[in-house]
């Protein structure tokens, strides 16, 4: 039988330390056995410029002065996460598959129409309101669940070994970008052209292919087109210990055997350092 013993979203350690209030755009919604973990996508800030993650006094502050604030990528995560978590209840447990993951997943993304509805997309200061996402059900011995872009659900042995995680189709992009477009390209995020070509031409464009290959990426944003980056899963627990669901800000402490030991040992020390970051963990027990 699996048990919640961990859910909580960090804001970036630089803002707390300098008791800073940033905007949060990691939101979670857990009911008993499902649960949803979203990432609202940085946007530009209020001047129309790229955010970088500060590591200054004087960058967390003007973070915080010109960041948008109430952010629709905050809304975006928020919807998500309600939505797969009160639609996903309207299953008994013997109508739960993949299928059914896939259906609930797909009303997430189409809940943010509304959202993006009648605005005037330039993709820069006023870019598509969207999250990355990843949601599940624990039923009996086994977990349905979803994802798409950079947020993770990983699980884990007795021993801290990974038995299975889900896709990141952030990376095939990044791939992309760093192996094959900046060697031939110009490419830098500070500079608006670039910002606006990779969310309008890369995010959410199935029809991107290079070598036959994707190379593009997915966000929940109430596009259509989103809708192709949804991954569905059956994953069989029998030797399953931890369901670990988190976004991107804590892919540090999933890096090996060793920091995801100390992690689990120790859940707190989730606080000492890092992103934004939101970490939901079930216990078999």
């Amino acid at each position: 039988m699996f048990k919640l013993i961990y859910d909580k979203t960090l804001d970036n350690t630089i803002f707390t330390k300098l008791h800073l209030t940033p905007v949060v755009e990691d939101y979670y919604k857990i009911n008993g056995l499902s649960f949803c973990v979203a990432d609202g996508v940085t946007r530009d800030n209020i001047k129309g410029e790229a955010v970088i993650y500060p590591e200054t006094k004087e960058e967390a502050e003007y973070w915080v002065a010109t960041y948008p604030n109430p952010s629709g990528a905050f809304d975006s995560a928020k919807i998500v996460c309600d939505t797969f978590v009160s639609e996903i209840a309207k299953y008994a447990e013997n109508e739960i598959s993949e299928k059914t993951i896939m259906t609930v997943a797909k009303q997430c993304n189409k809940a943010l129409k509304p959202l993006n509805a009648n605005r005037k997309i330039d993709y820069l200061k006023e870019d598509y309101y969207c999250c990355e996402g990843v949601g599940g059900k624990i039923v009996g011995n086994y977990l349905y669940c979803f994802s798409l872009g950079d947020c993770h659900i990983t699980l884990l042995d007795e021993n801290y070994n990974i038995v299975f995680t889900t896709i990141n189709n952030h990376k095939q992009f990044e791939d992309f970008l760093n192996n094959v477009y900046s060697k031939n390209h110009e490419f830098n995020w500070d500079n608006p052209k670039y910002r606006a070509m990779v969310r309008k031409d890369y995010r959410n464009c199935p029809s991107k292919k290079y070598d036959g290959k994707d190379i593009s990426f997915g966000a929940f944003s109430g596009e259509d087109t989103a809708e192709y980056y949804i991954n569905t899963y059956k994953v069989d627990l029998s030797n399953v210990k931890y369901i670990c669901a988190y976004s991107d800000g804590c892919e540090p402490f999933f890096e090996n055997q060793t920091s995801i030991g100390n992690l689990i040992e120790n859940l707190d020390s989730l606080k000492n350092t890092g992103k934004e970051r939101t970490l939901i963990v079930y216990q078999n027990v």
